[in-house]
């Protein structure tokens, strides 16, 4: 009799730890849970940050009362007393890190929601091994400038110098469209990986439009087991400030006289090249010279008897 209060005991401890397992692996898998003390749990947020200095993080559906006075706290695992305080208005809130602590591939936060509750402060744990390179969003590239030729467009832009050793792994989108176009009719180039620049083929644009183009930018997937360890993850940028400029004319439309200049020295080009052939092969071939004389009577025949009778005087003949 006395083995039944153990065994109910043993009962209860295994039933305990089964709900303890449950509740660790639905954190792990980022499955929203109630906090410790009924916060939202780890799938409530969304924080990006943009891979230098700011972390951003929305949260879409606060309770009525809930939102006032509520903030998350980024506590680093790696920097001891590093602590970042990040407090809700209407649903978002921005965390600026100091420049001594911009953000590396290697950075790993613990997360805790805080709020209040009649009176006293209440915590949950939202994320235990936030990740930053896993949640990136880039800020949009600037100074998106074009230069407008003949034959195409060239458009440039600019990014973070924080983000330059990073540039081989930038992957941009270009949207491109007629001024009196939405952008839901906007044309897309993509795959633009590791470069800061765009041509625009001239046969691309329609002639003599007016166009407006705008970039966004994410960190380019990367594969295999560098991908695993040391690659980023997140979202695309938002869109850059949009940059106008007029399509090329077309060669045929913007000077139609210099193509008629162009067949004329063509023609005449041809015909020098042609005279100076002729002349080398009159002066520099003997064989050219017998072939074109060879039906020519020759008047030495008819000078020798009167160089005879004469004795070369021929002015004795011509008196």
């Amino acid at each position: 009799m006395a083995l039944q209060p153990s065994l109910f005991q043993s009962e209860v401890l295994m039933r305990e730890a089964g709900i303890c397992f449950l509740l660790c692996a639905w954190l792990g898998l980022g499955v929203p849970v109630l906090g410790d003390r009924g916060g939202p749990g780890p799938g409530a947020f969304t924080c990006y940050n943009n891979n230098i200095l700011r972390i951003e993080c929305r949260w879409p559906g606060p309770a009525p009362g809930q939102g006032a006075g509520s903030w998350l706290l980024f506590t680093s695992n790696l920097a001891l007393g590093s602590e970042h305080k990040c407090v809700f208005w209407a649903g978002i809130c921005t965390v600026e890190l100091p420049p001594e602590e911009v953000l590396v591939p290697a950075d790993n936060f613990t997360i805790t929601f805080h709020h209040h509750v009649s009176g006293k402060e209440q915590v949950s744990l939202v994320d235990p091994q936030y990740l930053p390179r896993r949640h990136v969003k880039l800020d949009p590239p600037s100074d998106l400038q074009s230069n407008v030729s003949s034959e195409h467009c060239v458009l440039t832009w600019s990014i973070s110098p924080a983000l330059e050793p990073l540039a081989t792994l930038l992957s941009y989108e270009l949207a491109f469209k007629r001024q009196e176009e939405a952008w839901e009719w906007a044309r897309h180039k993509d795959h633009i990986v590791g470069v800061t620049w765009l041509k625009l083929e001239a046969a691309e644009l329609d002639p003599g439009s007016a166009y407006e183009a705008r970039l966004r930018v994410q960190m380019a997937t990367l594969e295999g087991e560098v991908a695993e360890e040391e690659g980023y993850n997140g979202v695309w940028s938002d869109w850059s400030q949009p940059a106008c400029f007029a399509a090329p004319l077309r060669r045929g439309r913007l000077v139609p006289a210099l193509g008629q200049a162009d067949s004329t020295l063509v023609a005449v080009s041809i015909f020098l090249l042609l005279s100076s052939l002729t002349y080398l092969l009159f002066k520099l071939s003997p064989r050219m010279k017998t072939a074109l004389y060879q039906d020519v009577p020759s008047p030495g025949p008819f000078f020798q008897p009167l160089y005879s009778v004469h004795n070369g005087d021929f002015q004795v003949s011509a008196l």
